[in-house]
């Protein structure tokens, strides 16, 4: 419920019993709009069962065995190794260590994990097994720390010990880039960090942000292969990044990568950046130019990392599979329209409104050409499915990927709850006149990690007439899109009951998002 006090001054109600009749009726109208038009329960249930099928120990079960001496991953069978050891950092890597040494049970000599500080709090079994894995938690909200970074200099440790008998095992997930901080000297922890910030705040891309890690860091940018060899390595990858490549994915500690600096200068460049950059960023990436780096490690880049082997195993496919499955079986028709999502929230949610819009009013001409000039990548075929829907059905379009919100206010909030209240305003738009008869529409958008910007939600639920409600009470949606403090109205409306919050998830594999269209059935196709 919005909280009625930030809004009414309680001063000017002769009776009490008036102003608990305000709270009343405000709470009722907030609660009609969003329960009757939201479809939460539905939307939230969705989300989780695809956050349940990327669960990491599970993903792990299907990928390795063990037995009679030989190890096989991803049907490849490897010799047997001399002693097995583990590395791993991001949101996913606890349930994939644990699975792991399950797997692999005294075989596995030493193994050191970073995972997020407070991962522990969703499972709280895990903290207490003996276990032969180190885990140090650190990064607190994807931030790196001075725990992340011991946890680096530990896992650079173990890597550099190891002999040509010996297998690695390296976990990867989302949030891996944090949970790996080892600038190159002299640049300090802070000063990453704070060159990481401004490039996030300021819009730049994953690929953009990693690009920049790579070159300020030792393990990055295959920087953990180099220090392993001449081990044989076998990563195990789950991918938080449109397109799953994997240099990108948690800055590719483990691929082959050769990249000239200057790339990164001119991401710096883009951005207003490098002029204000510390001095020892400057160094590095300066004397780094046109670097013999395979100086030192010439047998090893000769044959692009031919003693490691990269397996992805598992990607935001999966959830939206999961997704799909489950609306299918409660008669919702479904399409899943792009994997690839990126670009600015704001962007998406005009996107998104219109779409909805369009559909509920079966407008498919409309439908088609607002399709065709989306800016990123759709799935093959999907087009033609949606224009072949059943326009009197309940319908769920889904999106997956990861796109970017660039941060002007000092409010709270992070990308999917940005564009959760983003898209009801866009939708409000299109109420007008009000004779207009609108569908049951809502948005879900979340994180798969749990997690969304610097606040314990994972995203938000937004739906058509929540704009609309508040304005008539005097309650301005816009003013908290423009600060960014989205968690915030999200917070007070319906007492949070349109946040998802479930903690960490100890998965990522990006955003969802699930938008939901309940058409109105006047009017006729064209």
């Amino acid at each position: 419920m919005i909280n009625a006090l930030k809004f009414t001054n309680r001063n000017t109600f002769r009776d009490a019993d008036d102003y608990v009749l305000l709270r009343l009726f405000m709470r009722a109208m907030l609660s009609a709009s969003c329960k009757m038009n939201g479809h939460i329960s539905f939307l939230k249930n969705l989300f989780e069962d695809a956050v349940k099928a990327v669960q990491p120990a599970e993903l792990i079960k299907n990928q390795i065995k063990y037995s009679n001496g030989h190890l096989s991953v991803n049907n490849q069978t490897y010799p047997t190794a001399k002693a097995y050891y583990a590395v791993g950092f991001g949101k996913a890597v606890l349930g994939m260590a644990l699975e792991l040494e399950k797997t692999l049970g005294t075989r596995l000599e030493r193994a050191i994990v970073t995972v997020p500080r407070g991962i522990f709090e969703k499972y709280p079994e895990s903290l207490g097994k003996r276990s032969t894995v180190r885990f140090i938690q650190g990064a607190e909200n994807n931030i790196p720390d001075r725990d992340a970074e011991q946890g680096a200099e530990e896992i650079k440790e173990l890597v550099e010990g190891l002999g040509e008998e010996d297998l690695l095992f390296v976990l990867i997930s989302g949030g891996g880039s944090a949970l790996l901080p080892l600038p190159k000297p002299p640049i300090t922890l802070e000063e990453k960090q704070d060159i990481i910030k401004s490039l996030s705040r300021s819009g730049a891309s994953i690929q953009e942000l990693n690009t920049v890690r790579k070159q300020l860091s030792l393990l990055k940018g295959g920087g953990l292969a180099h220090l392993a060899y001449p081990a044989r390595v076998v990563s195990l990858i789950l991918s938080d990044v449109v397109g799953d490549p994997l240099d990108i994915i948690a800055s590719g500690p483990t691929v082959y990568w050769e990249e000239d600096s200057q790339v990164a200068i001119e991401i710096l460049k883009k951005y207003d950046l490098y002029g204000v950059a510390p001095n020892s960023v400057k160094e590095i990436l300066n004397n780094s130019i046109n670097r013999n780096k395979q100086s030192q490690f010439a047998d090893v880049c000769k044959g692009k990392f031919t003693h490691v082997h990269n397996v992805l195993i598992g990607t935001n496919r999966i959830a939206t599979d999961a997704a799909k499955l489950l609306a299918e079986q409660q008669d919702v028709q479904c399409v899943v329209i792009s994997h690839k999502v990126e670009g600015d929230v704001n962007m998406l949610a005009e996107i998104y409104a219109q779409l909805a819009w369009c559909f509920s009013k079966q407008k498919k001409c409309q439908i088609k050409a607002l399709l065709e000039k989306i800016p990123f990548d759709l799935e093959e075929g999907a087009i033609d499915e949606v224009l072949r829907l059943d326009g009197s059905k309940k319908t769920l379009f889904i999106f997956a990927g990861e796109p970017t919100v660039h941060v002007t206010g000092s409010g709270k909030g992070g990308r999917n709850q940005q564009l959760a209240l983003a898209f009801c305003l866009e939708l409000n738009k299109y109420m007008v006149p009000s004779t207009a008869k609108p569908g049951n529409i809502s948005l879900l958008s979340a994180g798969t990690d749990g997690i969304d910007g610097p606040t314990d939600a994972a995203g938000a639920v937004g739906c058509i007439g929540l704009a609309a409600t508040c304005s008539h009470l005097g309650i301005k949606p816009e003013t908290y899109l423009r600060s960014h403090d989205s968690y915030s109205f999200f917070s007070e409306f319906l007492d949070g009951g349109c946040l998802i919050k479930i903690g960490h998830t100890g998965t990522n594999v990006m955003d969802l998002h699930f938008l939901f269209v309940e058409p109105c059935l006047e009017g006729n196709i064209r």
